[in-house]
């Protein structure tokens, strides 16, 4: 251990004795009738870190029970998330890295497995069972491919010539015998006129006289994967093909290990289940449902997917993502969910860049993705802050569904000399925006340097961090006991902008972008520059709704609020703001206006819509917006002039959304802060962020705090309501202890000091 680990070790010594409110303690008892204090001190498995072992060489019974008891007696995790590798290159020198023997799926595999079974059994900890070997998940261990290669995932292919007419055309389509021909049509480049060709087409063969003008002819079909590698995914957008990668690999485990449901075995984990670096990932299915949700010929509208072709250029694109994102919400996860249902566990998993701005191009809708998946989980991969705006997008699905634990996977492939403030940073900005179950990423097997293929390791075996991982381990279960379930206290709703950038995403627009992956977005759409501003610099904590929502039940409005009907989480919004861009639905636009007519207040921002999500409503949008707030559509933060219409309930329209404008905003809309940091407490950092949860839980008041900067933060904080009797419950230690606070009858006022790299609970019980 070098001179800056012992530093490190150190200061979290010292962090985890000195953790307080900065108030006068009252001692306190341990009141044996609450069973949450009872369990905040010995926090059970289930609320432990749960991380990835990866198996990465030859597995023997005596190995694995040597590092699932050193799992759980020298790391301090409650089960671990069992991954097979296979042979692969290292994440960073490019060396190969050895995988699992013995095979995938093999007699001596099951044999092994049962091994870890009994073992975790015995030591009262869990199996997470990881459903396919390495990753993406859907391979089957490359049996899919090889054996029902018909079932792999599905390509959109463009084919095109120009055409200058007028003349007669003869044009060969490349043929391919594993492509399917869907639609071929003609786009006008300069006038935007569309003709379905279909009656010009035999086999690929177009014989067409072209009019006048600049025209494309533009072919477009399928094809499924081929490729006899482990990149031969099953399409999960297709049923049929997931149920059979579901009985070549769950019913594997079922027809074992049914007994370990529920009890050893209680959650399946999958593993980015999307289209990243596809963005053409397809289905035919596509073809039919577009024609039967828009009554349009799909030929005419297809050539939108990668061109403008006029007016309708934009709800074109909506209805064929929109449609992309059903198909994949309603595949893979669902039937996973369902499955696992059946057999009493729980689905906990990920699209790959679920927390990036572009979900169109990764997932399809990530708020719909995750609409049957009992636990949602974002990944928080690479380095320390990555994605980090956009983990309130997988907290929203769950709170919309009303599912009471959040995953997060959590440091792959970040530095393999990361040390423990990176290890306890990452999971304090997690929990801080929803999550309540960690699986970090990871142990392995053979531990061996040069034989880790992702980096870093997460184990007692790994001296960096070692004596910080029972101490994490404690920190985060008694966290996750806190955090599951409840009501979460938000005022603050954000419009999903999946319209927005529906309708102006191209197919293979991100991959030419420049970007990174998930990160191009259409001009004006600004939801992760809200969300940063919301959660780090305005302190006001907020939920994504769906535009469908406001339309399907699940949100109304009364007494000026917008409520989400939920069974447990409920949540009352007394704000709604909406991030900028061109396209907006219609119908969501119109009850945006009645809750504003209601008395509802409402943030627009950046640029108001003037392109509507569906066909011919552009003029609606309009309409609408001159209507509501007096401006022509399509303002954006080239005007700098903020707008505000009052009526029953008031609009405002901040061209420039600054942490400064919307805070005045919050003052003008006179929406108090349900918690509120005085001037100067929070810290000026170059890493890191100070923010805050609140739910009510088993008749208590949760308030959750977090500094993941290197600063102290010092100083008064005030909470929203009469609290006379506060407790600081310490995530860190164990302690419960009561602390003074002063009241005004409508605010609760504490002194906060809470050290660089922690966190704290202030619970208040319920009058």
């Amino acid at each position: 251990m070098n001179t800056t680990d012992i530093q490190h070790l150190r200061r979290f010594k010292k962090l985890f004795s000195c953790l307080a409110l900065s108030v006068a303690f009252l001692p306190i008892s341990c009141n044996h009738a609450d069973p949450l204090e009872k369990e905040f001190r010995n926090p059970p498995n289930k609320y432990r870190p749960m991380p990835f072992w990866h198996l990465n060489g030859h597995l023997t019974k005596e190995g694995i029970n040597e590092r699932i008891s050193n799992a759980k007696s020298l790391c301090g995790f409650g089960g671990v998330a069992v991954l097979p590798v296979s042979p692969g290159p290292h994440y960073t020198n490019g060396k190969t890295c050895p995988g699992m023997t013995p095979a995938y799926l093999s007699d001596e595999y099951f044999e092994r497995y049962d091994d870890m079974l009994r073992k975790s059994e015995e030591l009262g900890t869990e199996i997470i069972l990881y459903d396919d070997i390495d990753f993406p998940s859907g391979s089957a261990g490359g049996k899919l491919v090889r054996d029902y290669p018909e079932y792999t995932r599905k390509y959109l292919l463009k084919d095109e010539i120009d055409v200058q007419g007028k003349k007669h055309v003869k044009y060969e389509c490349p043929n391919d015998p594993n492509k399917i021909m869907m639609t071929a049509s003609a786009l006008n480049m300069d006038t935007k006129e569309v003709i379905d060709l279909a009656q010009y087409v035999k086999g690929w063969t177009i014989e067409w006289d072209a009019p006048e003008g600049n025209w494309k002819i533009l072919v477009f079909s399928y094809r499924a994967n081929y490729d006899r590698t482990l990149s031969g995914l099953v399409d999960y957008m297709e049923p049929a093909a997931v149920s059979k990668f579901l009985e070549m690999t769950y019913e594997e485990y079922a027809k074992r290990y049914s007994n370990y449901f529920g009890n050893v075995i209680t959650k399946i984990f999958f593993d980015d289940v999307g289209f990243v670096h596809q963005e053409n990932t397809w289905n035919p299915e596509i073809t039919r449902l577009f024609a039967q949700r828009t009554g349009k010929n799909p030929a005419l509208y297809y050539p939108a997917l990668y061109y403008d072709i006029g007016p309708e250029t934009q709800a074109a694109r909506v209805a064929f993502f929109d449609i992309r994102s059903e198909l994949m919400a309603e595949g893979y996860p669902k039937q996973v969910a369902q499955w696992c249902k059946e057999h009493n566990l729980s689905s906990i998993g990920h699209p790959p860049e679920n927390y990036s701005p572009n979900s169109v191009v990764a997932n399809g809708d990530i708020l719909k993705y995750y609409r049957h998946t009992q636990i949602p989980l974002l990944d928080a991969i690479f380095f320390y802050g990555r994605g980090v705006h956009g983990f309130k997008q997988i907290s929203s699905a769950a709170d919309l569904g009303d599912k009471p634990v959040v995953g997060a996977e959590l440091c792959g492939a970040f530095p393999a000399d990361m040390d423990s403030l990176t290890l306890f940073r990452t999971v304090y900005d997690a929990m801080a925006r929803g999550v309540n179950f960690v699986v970090p990423h990871g142990m392995w097997y053979d531990t061996d340097p040069e034989k880790i293929r992702i980096p870093p390791l997460i184990s007692h075996e790994n001296n960096r961090i070692a004596a910080s991982l029972p101490k994490y381990s404690e920190t985060v279960a008694r966290s996750c006991l806190l955090l599951q379930g409840g009501k979460k206290v938000i005022d603050v709703a954000v419009l999903w902008p999946i319209t927005a950038i529906q309708g102006g995403t191209t197919i293979n627009r991100d991959a030419t972008s420049g970007l990174p992956v998930a990160n191009w977005l259409p001009e004006h759409v600004n939801h992760h520059i809200i969300s940063d501003l919301l959660s780090n610099r305005v302190h006001r904590d907020f939920t994504f709704v769906h535009p469908e929502d406001f339309c399907n039940g699940k949100l109304s409005i009364a007494d000026g609020e917008l409520h989400l009907n939920n069974v447990e989480n409920k949540q009352d919004y007394k704000v709604l703001i909406v991030p900028g861009g061109d396209v907006i639905s219609a119908a969501t636009l119109q009850a945006i206006n009645e809750f504003y007519k209601q008395g509802g207040k409402v943030i627009f921002t950046a640029s108001l819509p003037f392109r509507s999500a569906e066909f011919g409503k552009d003029a609606e949008v309009c309409r609408l917006i001159q209507e509501m707030l007096g401006v022509a559509p399509g303002a954006s933060s080239t005007n700098t002039e903020i707008v505000r219409k009052e009526g029953k309930g008031t609009l405002l329209f901040l061209p420039n959304t600054t942490a400064e404008s919307l805070a005045a905003a919050f003052t003008d809309l006179q929406i108090p802060a349900d918690v509120c940091f005085e001037e100067g407490t929070v810290p000026e950092s170059s890493v890191g962020f100070v923010n805050y949860l609140h739910k009510q839980k088993e008749g208590k008041e949760i308030f959750y705090f977090t500094n993941t900067t290197d600063k102290e933060v010092n100083g008064n904080v005030s909470l929203r309501g009469e609290w006379k009797e506060l407790q600081l419950w310490n995530p860190q230690t164990g302690n419960i202890e009561s602390i003074k606070a002063q009241t005004d009858g409508s605010r609760t006022t504490i002194q906060l000091s809470l050290p660089a790299v922690s966190s704290t609970f202030v619970i208040a019980h319920q009058n």
